[in-house]
């Protein structure tokens, strides 16, 4: 291998050091998923659908303000706007951990959401590498939201049983802190003069490949949280093992797709092979979709591996082909708009996924899921004319 295909020691400690930053908030934010539920009727006006509107309101303002704090990245810098994300996002954690009802809890997740650093993160991991190592890059943000998703599912009733969601909260203002001290010890490239806002519109708007791998990313995680709605039930019913002891399940899978997934990314960054492993990967997310509701243990085994194995490939080469086919003084509103994508998938995939769980049946969203992975695989594979991502 080239020195030039291999990433530089300060590649790899900025990257790292963004991605424990990224994972560090994904972990708080995710880890009341799992427990939210089970304070319906404990928590002052706590009902189903408050709940929900709980769960549902931090990936809504998390869309909606990826954009606009992806805009400023070019402006401002990358850094300034990660630090005002992150207090924001810890002043949320505080409100959520110290309200003793519904309401406040609400409006704490929605105040974590307006901290959208998601974007600006991603365009200043995209500014400290290189072009042929940057899918590797990006590989360990998304294999650390892999990571971070699973790892959330784990903890989060155990830390419920022994500190309450009073203290998860709490738990995820500390995160926040330590993700403030973590940002300190990056070096941030000199940032290039900016478009103009309407310059920068324009560019987003009439950029066809960039929407369609913004139509991928959205699909992909409303296709991971819908999956997760039946996905720990679903477990405990092939494996019988109990609620605490499902990590024995979930470590092999993940390690298995990690290991697997490091080779693909590596052919990732080369052009020929980008669109072609992309297609390829959907088309394996759609059937592990569709192996996922066997009862059969070694079936369900391989289609749990295929299916992060998937996910974690597609969520490190889809920021990275964004990052390449924009302008570098667009890249902070491109990948905002990526990243305004991602959150409104997770959104839609918990609002669709509980409907047609509660109103058809699990089985159902194993069919949206997979009419969902159709239509991305469709926009990934079918070539247009002047497509211009192969050659970035």
């Amino acid at each position: 291998m080239s020195v030039g295909s291999k990433m530089t020691l300060p590649e790899i400690k900025s990257t790292a050091v963004l991605a424990l930053i990224f994972a560090s908030r994904m972990l708080g934010l995710f880890m009341v998923i799992p427990v939210l539920a089970l304070y319906t009727g404990i928590l002052p006006g706590a009902t189903a659908a408050t709940i929900g509107i709980a769960a549902g309101i931090y990936g809504l303002t998390q869309a909606l303000f990826q954009i606009p704090c992806g805009l400023l990245s070019d402006y401002f810098g990358r850094k300034p706007v990660i630090m005002a994300g992150l207090i924001i996002f810890i002043i949320g954690s505080l409100i959520a951990a110290f309200s003793s009802s519904i309401a406040g809890l609400i409006v704490g997740r929605a105040i974590q959401g307006i901290g959208a650093v998601g974007s600006a993160i991603l365009a200043l991991v995209a500014d400290t590498t290189r072009e042929t190592v940057r899918t590797r890059a990006m590989a360990l943000i998304g294999v650390s939201i892999g990571v971070t998703f699973i790892l959330a599912f784990l903890l989060g009733p155990i830390l419920n049983a022994h500190i309450g969601l009073s203290g998860i909260f709490g738990l995820t203002a500390a995160m926040g802190i330590g993700g403030i001290f973590l940002l300190m010890r990056v070096n941030a490239s000199q940032k290039s003069a900016p478009l103009s806002v309407k310059g920068q519109l324009q560019t987003l708007l009439q950029h066809r490949d960039l929407w369609r791998l913004n139509l991928n990313i959205f699909i992909l995680h409303a296709v991971l949280t819908a999956v997760f709605l039946i996905f720990p039930h679903k477990i405990q019913e092939v494996t019988a093992l109990e609620p605490h002891a499902v990590w024995r399940f979930y470590l092999p899978v993940l390690v298995a797709s990690v290991i697997l997934v490091a080779p693909l990314v590596r052919y990732a960054d080369k052009p020929y092979w980008q669109k072609r492993l992309m297609s390829a990967a959907m088309i394996g997310l759609g059937l592990s979709v569709l192996l996922l509701m066997s009862g059969h243990y070694g079936i369900f085994l391989c289609a749990a591996t295929l299916f992060f194995l998937a996910f974690n490939f597609l969520e490190a080469s889809l920021p990275a082909l964004v990052s390449r086919i924009v302008p570098k003084e667009s890249k902070g509103a491109a990948l905002g708009a990526y990243s305004f994508s991602q959150f409104l998938g997770m959104f839609a995939g918990g609002i669709l996924g509980g409907c047609l769980q509660q109103w058809i049946g699990p089985w159902a969203i194993h069919v949206g899921c997979l009419l969902l992975i159709v239509i991305g695989w469709l926009t990934l594979s079918i070539k247009v004319r002047n497509e211009i991502w192969q050659e970035a």
